[in-house]
């Protein structure tokens, strides 16, 4: 049973003061999940967002490639988008799941394989995504991906996740996000579409979820851009050296932006980011 409901911060239907409506048009289209659909080609590209995000946070990495004329989607992922109880009540497969439909649902509109651009808790789905179904997926970008954390890290959720249901109130429920998200731009702190505080249900769940996508990474055989902020202060950078070590793929590059934090798809680096995934897909996807 789940426990009363938080009194973090809005749901996403409101817009008080100092947080962003909606991108209006369809920017606002995408930030919600929709497929947009370019003009010249039928090469499919799905963009995953992080946990406690949205689609904000790979809106303009899949706007850019939508330009391009590819056929995007950047779905709102399960859970997400709403409000911390309802992401407390969600588990990663469900989190899978929901990439998985939204990939199929693609999948369904354009010829041959896709590719999959995953930011952080995302990157972890699409490792899942590629594994499940290697011929079906043309490349993937992983950017800023929780392979693993830091100790500290998780020993700290584990602490938490042993507090007995009954007496998870406040920070032993969900922890909040005092200083906003982790991005060095300084018009953009306090500013991400998100929700305001991490549930730790969700944050066991990201355990688990990367503990499965840390299974059999030889098993993915799609060229895969990794892509890390120099100075994340989320996900520590070795877990994406770890990672470009361990895929099975032929090829795999590394990028690493030394002007960003985690939220490298929003980030001071967002443009090298973006030009570097278009042009490794264009080299490299097995379209």
């Amino acid at each position: 049973m789940v426990p009363a409901p938080f009194s973090f911060g809005p749901r996403f239907g409101s817009t008080p003061a100092g947080r962003p409506a909606a991108p209006a048009g369809a920017a606002g289209a995408l930030a919600f999940g929709a497929v947009t659909t370019g003009s010249t080609s039928a090469r499919g590209i799905l963009c995953l967002h992080g946990l406690t995000g949205t689609p904000f946070e790979v809106h303009a990495i899949a706007q850019a490639l939508s330009d391009a004329g590819h056929v995007v989607s950047a779905p709102l992922l399960s859970g997400h988008g709403i409000d911390p109880a309802t992401l407390e009540a969600s588990s990663w497969t469900d989190w899978l799941e929901s990439a998985r439909a939204a990939f199929e649902a693609l999948a369904g509109q354009v010829q041959g394989p896709v590719a999959i651009v995953g930011f952080s808790m995302g990157g972890l789905l699409a490792i899942e995504l590629a594994k499940a179904a290697p011929e079906r997926v043309a490349a993937l970008a992983i950017l800023s991906s929780p392979l693993r954390l830091r100790a500290t890290q998780v020993s700290g959720i584990r602490l938490l996740s042993l507090v007995p249901e009954r007496l998870r109130r406040g920070r032993f429920r969900a922890i909040p996000k005092r200083f906003g998200s982790d991005v060095a731009h300084p018009d953009l702190r306090g500013q991400v579409l998100g929700l305001p505080a991490m549930p730790v249900r969700a944050l066991e769940n990201l355990l688990r979820l990367m503990a499965a996508a840390r299974t059999d990474l030889g098993r993915v055989l799609a060229p895969t851009l990794v892509a890390h902020g120099r100075h994340d202060h989320t996900v520590p950078i070795s877990a994406s050296f770890e990672l470009s070590r361990r895929l099975g793929a032929p090829t795999v590059e590394r990028l690493w932006l030394e002007n960003s934090f985690h939220l490298v798809g929003l980030d001071n680096d967002k443009e090298a980011l973006i030009a570097a995934i278009m042009r490794f897909f264009a080299s490299h996807a097995r379209w």
